[in-house]
């Protein structure tokens, strides 16, 4: 495999990775085999609202080697503002499956980090049934304490693992994935958001034709109204906003 670069548009001020699902699992499986703590970070418009609106998420996201469009928004206003758009949104939900089926042949070593005590078991109970060969070396629950962190680092060390998926909710994710680069030998940082919940069967994605046309966030909305309509409404208009000054 050719994985000795990536292309890189700038879109709405940040670097995001020009590449399909396919290309980048394959990229980023290669550069985890050199363990240089890598740190890749999902974009969508909640991302980009808070990286354009808090400084220091700013400051914190610009930490990412690699940063990919995990909104399909990003991905259709790419279309309009760039040159050069992105050729597919790259949800890691979806794209977790490409580096699993991927590392089962090549044998990189996966840590999660992140859910609830049953949550996680389902995810690792359903990652083995689906991936029968894929080298799990360790996982944790998200519910740890500040003072827990030093014995949390230790293990994740300890394991040693190719990627380590985090799944802690932003922004603790992002800024816990910087305390990980900084004490623990791995290959790659991958926030992942709410993986767990969709892998473990907790939650449902959205019907494909609504994932198609950038709607899979009005899905979740319908299932989880209360606590996501604030969040959507805000971030919604925020990201808008910044399309349009973009443009």
């Amino acid at each position: 495999m050719k994985n000795n670069s990536l292309e890189i548009i700038n879109f709405c001020g940040i670097s995001v990775v020009c590449a399909t699902r396919e290309r980048f699992a394959e990229f980023l499986i290669s550069k985890s085999n050199e363990f240089n703590r890598l740190i890749s970070y999902s974009l969508n418009g909640e991302s980009l609202a808070k990286f354009h609106e808090d400084d220091d998420f700013k400051k914190m996201f610009l930490n990412a080697d690699y940063v990919h469009a995990d909104g399909m928004s990003i991905a259709f206003a790419s279309k309009i503002l760039n040159k050069k758009p992105l050729p597919e949104r790259i949800a890691t939900t979806d794209w977790f499956h490409n580096v699993a089926r991927l590392s089962e042949i090549s044998g990189e070593s996966h840590y999660f980090l992140g859910g609830n005590d049953v949550t996680l078991s389902k995810t690792i109970s359903n990652v083995k049934s689906l991936y029968p060969n894929l080298n799990i070396v360790g996982y944790q629950n998200g519910y740890f304490a500040e003072d827990e962190y030093d014995r949390v680092l230790k293990d994740i060390d300890n394991a040693n693992p190719n990627f380590i998926w985090v799944g802690l909710g932003r922004p603790k994710q992002e800024t816990f994935s910087l305390l990980i680069r900084d004490n623990c030998r791995v290959g790659l940082i991958k926030t992942c958001g709410g993986l767990f919940d969709f892998i473990s069967g907790n939650n449902r994605r959205a019907p494909i034709v609504m994932q198609k046309f950038g709607l899979e966030w009005l899905f979740r909305l319908y299932l989880q109204p209360k606590r996501l309509y604030k969040r959507y409404l805000i971030t919604n208009y925020q990201s808008l906003r910044i399309f349009l000054k973009y443009l």
